[in-house]
């Protein structure tokens, strides 16, 4: 379930910056280099489709961060999901495997 709503809301966040995109500010944008728009549209130009449509596209990428979230909060942590020691073997410690002792730095050898 997390897979298929991850990739509607990557679907949602492209579609969401096109969108916004391609809105005509008031002197021009990204909108009029198709031609202004207004034939596409319908005679009252662009803005109250845009602005609607920007409205749903955000509403829904809301919603699917929502989603995520809450579907990302019922997974098992990354730590029980991999498996890296045989079923029975005794593994690492609460603490991690200990700790690696650094070797000791040789006597008179080398101040460069």
């Amino acid at each position: 379930m997390y897979t298929p709503v991850l990739l509607l809301h990557i679907l949602v966040s492209i579609v969401l910056i096109l969108v916004v995109l391609f809105q005509q500010p008031q002197k021009g944008g990204m909108g009029t280099v198709f031609g202004g728009g207004e034939s596409i549209f319908g005679g009252g130009g662009a803005a109250p489709f845009m602005t609607k449509l920007t409205t749903a596209v955000a509403v829904i990428f809301v919603v699917t961060s929502l989603s995520l979230v809450l579907l990302s909060a019922h997974r098992a942590p990354p730590q029980q999901r991999t498996r890296t020691t045989e079923p029975g073997a005794p593994g690492p410690g609460p603490e991690g495997p200990g700790p690696t002792e650094a070797p000791a730095p040789e006597e008179g050898g080398g101040g460069n």
